[in-house]
């Protein structure tokens, strides 16, 4: 990943260059002016700056407006890295609720740094959309896939469609229309919902990421995960986070308290490490990996299963 000189080491070279050019045009000076005797000329030592907290370069955020199927007016954002062009596109289906964009902002700020674009929307009678929250949410999210595929710098991006929770089955329910409009090169299901029966809808390779407390973790993990592999060449992936509750966030330290600013800092760093590792696979056919690995190490003690075990 080709990454651009920072405002903090332009600045220092600029400044080291004058200081430089100052100490020559001073001796040059000095011995025309007869500087002689036992007195002598040294170049100044280089000196020594100190860290100053240069702000970063901020999100390139784009704000998208597109119609519902019903006309209503819904608004998204669709956030680029600094990286051109995009690995891949990241397409987020939201999980169940009246939400906005920033409950996956924890999840954009991973992705970003990776090289990945990464599209999030208000739902209906949520942050800048319009009319009222409580329906018509299936068809929202496939508005919101459109938007989202139809923007012209990212026409050549491949597709990683990563759906959490209801949003599963949304996109399962929708496989088809979604291929119509841009076959997904992947589809990650976080905090599935899908069984064996559903599961097999989607026709692409998939990882299913589920929290080890589901009441439905076998038929939701190992047997759909087995009935994917079953049904399709490619394969599925299956990873289930160890101490986590059903969105993907940690436990290990206790509940989490929905109402602390701080709660998104609680996201699982399994799940998420795993998440971004698969991602990477999918997508490494078509740019090339990212010079290091961002986010966080993994919790100790998760486990992945890359295929089901039988019970």
């Amino acid at each position: 990943m080709i990454r651009p000189v920072s405002t903090k080491s332009a600045l220092y070279t600029a400044q080291h260059s004058l200081l430089l050019l100052r100490a020559l045009v001073i001796g040059l000076l000095c011995v025309l002016a007869g500087c002689s005797g036992g007195s002598s000329f040294a170049l100044a030592p280089t000196p020594t700056f100190a860290e100053t907290n240069v702000p970063t370069d901020p999100i390139n955020r784009r704000e998208v407006g597109f119609a519902a199927a019903d006309g209503i007016m819904l608004a998204g954002e669709l956030a680029l890295p600094t990286a051109q062009p995009p690995r891949a596109l990241i397409v987020i289906m939201h999980h169940s609720g009246p939400v906005d964009r920033t409950s996956y902002a924890y999840m954009r700020d991973l992705l970003l740094p990776e090289g990945y674009a990464v599209f999030t929307f208000d739902k209906r009678g949520n942050g800048a959309s319009a009319g009222t929250y409580g329906c018509c949410e299936a068809t929202d999210a496939l508005a919101a896939y459109q938007a989202a595929t139809s923007q012209p710098d990212l026409q050549s991006s491949p597709v990683i469609i990563v759906a959490q929770s209801i949003g599963t089955q949304y996109v399962a329910e929708q496989f088809t229309a979604l291929q119509a409009i841009k076959p997904p090169t992947a589809v990650a299901l976080l905090s599935s919902l899908l069984g064996p029966a559903e599961i097999t809808a989607v026709a692409t390779p998939v990882i299913v990421i589920v929290a080890d407390s589901e009441a439905a973790l076998e038929r939701i993990g190992p047997q759909a995960v087995a009935a994917h592999q079953h049904a399709f060449p490619y394969g599925a992936t299956l990873y289930i986070a160890e101490h986590a509750e059903h969105t993907l966030f940690d436990i290990a330290d206790g509940p989490i308290d929905w109402d602390d600013p701080n709660w998104a800092e609680r996201y699982h760093r399994g799940a998420m490490s795993q998440l971004i590792a698969w991602i990477h696979e999918r997508t490494a056919c078509c740019m090339p990996p990212p010079a290091a690995a961002t986010f966080l190490p993994l919790i100790t003690k998760m486990h992945e299963r890359t295929a089901p075990t039988e019970h």
